[in-house]
C-alpha cells in the first residue's frame, strides 16, 4: 500500500499527503485534510494502478516476444543472413565467407524450415553444390553452415537439430595444386603486363614471385612496414592472423626501391617516402580485372594470381630452403601444406645416398 505523511504548516494547519509508487509510473499524490480521507484515496486508487501496471508489462512483455520472433531465424536463410549481419562482418575473411553464403542461400537447402532441416536435406544440397564448384568448395562451405549451425544453438537459442551435419560424408578435397609457371610464360606474362594500364601489375608479379606473399597482403602493403635497411617487410595482417617477417631478395629490394622513388615524385616529397600505402588507390576488384587481362593477353591457359605463389614457394626449396625456412617465410602454420613440395628435394635426397 502506498504511504500517507503528515505535513503541518507554518500557521499551524494540519494535512495528510498520500503517495503511491508503483514501477513504470510516476509517484502520484493527493493532499487530504485527514488521515482517513486520505487512507480511502489510497484504496480507491492503489489497485487500479497496479492493473495498469501489469497490463503495460504485458504490453512490453509481447512486444519484446514480437521483436524476438522476427529477429529468431525460421529457416536457414534466416539463420544465414543473421550470420551475415553479427558474425562475418567482423571476420578477416569477411569477403570470402559472403560470396560463400551468397552462393548457398541460391539452393533450395535455405528455404527449408529449421525445425524440419535433417541430413537428407544437406546430402541433396552438397549434391546440387558438387555438380557446380569443387569438393574444396563444398567444403569450404559445411565449415560455414556448421559454424553457423552451432552458433544458432548456443547462442540465439534457436531450435532444430544440433546434429544435423554429424555422420555427413564429405567429398575428398583433390590433391593440392601446384601450377607451376615457365620461363616462356612469365616472359609472355610481363610482356603483358607492360602494355596494361595498370602501372603496378609487373611490380606486384615481380613481389608475388619473390615474397611468395598472398594478394592481398601485397595489396595491402605499406611503407611503414618495409624495412630496406633489414630488406624485409614485417606483415601485421595476415591470413591466419599470426604476424610474419618476409626477407626480401635483392630483385625484391629492386622492386620496392623503384616504387619509392616513383611514388616520392609523384607526390614531390624531397625526401625519402616512409608511409602510406605503396599502391595507393588500387582496389582488390580494379587489380583482379587487370590480371585477368594480362594473363589473357599472356594466352596463359588455367592460370590464377595464387599460382604466383605456388610457384614462389617452389623456387625457395629449388633455392635449397628447408621446410621450416619456407614455412617461416610464406606463412604455413600446418607442414602438411608443404608437403605438396617435397619432389623438389628427392633429387638432393638421392645425392645424399651415394
Amino acid at each position: 500500500m502506498g504511504t500517507i505523511i503528515k505535513r503541518t504548516s507554518g500557521k499551524g494547519v494540519v494535512t495528510y499527503q498520500a503517495k503511491i509508487r508503483i514501477s513504470g509510473f510516476k509517484i502520484i499524490s493527493r493532499t487530504f485534510p485527514s488521515h482517513e480521507e486520505a487512507e480511502a484515496w489510497l484504496r480507491a486508487t492503489e489497485p487500479e494502478l497496479k492493473a495498469r501496471s501489469r497490463e503495460t508489462a504485458r504490453q512490453q512483455a509481447h512486444a519484446r516476444l514480437v521483436e524476438e520472433f522476427k529477429e529468431r531465424p525460421r529457416i536457414v536463410a534466416d539463420l544465414l543472413h543473421r550470420n551475415l549481419r553479427e558474425e562475418t562482418v567482423r571476420k578477416k575473411g569477411a569477403e570470402a565467407e559472403t560470396h560463400h553464403i551468397r552462393s548457398i542461400l541460391k539452393y533450395p537447402l535455405a528455404r527449408i524450415h529449421l525445425e524440419n532441416l535433417n541430413r537428407r536435406d544437406i546430402k541433396e544440397w552438397m549434391e546440387q553444390r558438387l555438380r557446380d564448384v569443387a569438393p574444396s568448395t563444398v567444403n569450404r562451405e559445411l565449415n560455414i553452415l556448421n559454424a553457423a549451425f552451432k552458433l544458432a544453438a548456443n547462442e540465439w537459442d534457436v531450435a532444430f537439430c544440433k546434429s544435423v551435419l554429424i555422420a555427413v560424408r564429405r567429398p575428398h578435397n583433390p590433391p593440392g595444386r601446384v601450377r607451376r609457371l615457365s620461363p616462356a610464360e612469365e616472359g609472355a606474362l610481363r610482356r603483358a603486363g607492360e602494355e596494361t594500364r595498370n602501372p603496378y601489375i609487373v611490380s606486384i608479379v615481380d613481389l608475388a614471385l619473390e615474397t611468395a606473399m598472398r594478394r592481398g597482403e601485397i595489396l595491402g602493403l605499406e611503407w611503414e612496414r618495409v624495412s630496406f635497411a633489414h630488406r624485409s617487410i614485417q606483415l601485421t595482417e595476415t591470413k591466419n592472423g599470426t604476424p610474419r617477417g618476409v626477407p626480401l631478395s635483392r630483385r625484391a629490394m629492386a622492386v620496392l626501391l623503384t616504387l619509392r622513388q616513383v611514388a616520392a615524385y609523384e607526390l614531390g616529397c624531397t625526401g625519402e617516402l616512409d608511409s602510406g600505402p605503396v599502391f595507393p588507390g588500387l582496389t582488390i576488384n580494379a587489380f583482379k580485372l587487370a590480371f585477368t587481362r594480362m594473363v589473357k593477353r599472356a594466352g596463359l591457359q588455367n592460370f590464377r594470381f595464387h599460382d604466383l605463389r605456388h610457384e614462389a614457394t617452389s623456387r625457395l626449396f629449388e633455392k635449397g630452403l628447408s621446410q621450416m625456412e619456407v614455412s617461416t617465410i610464406t606463412g604455413h602454420k600446418d607442414p602438411r601444406m608443404l608437403a605438396r613440395y617435397t619432389h623438389l628435394q628427392v633429387k638432393d635426397l638421392a645425392a645424399k645416398l651415394d
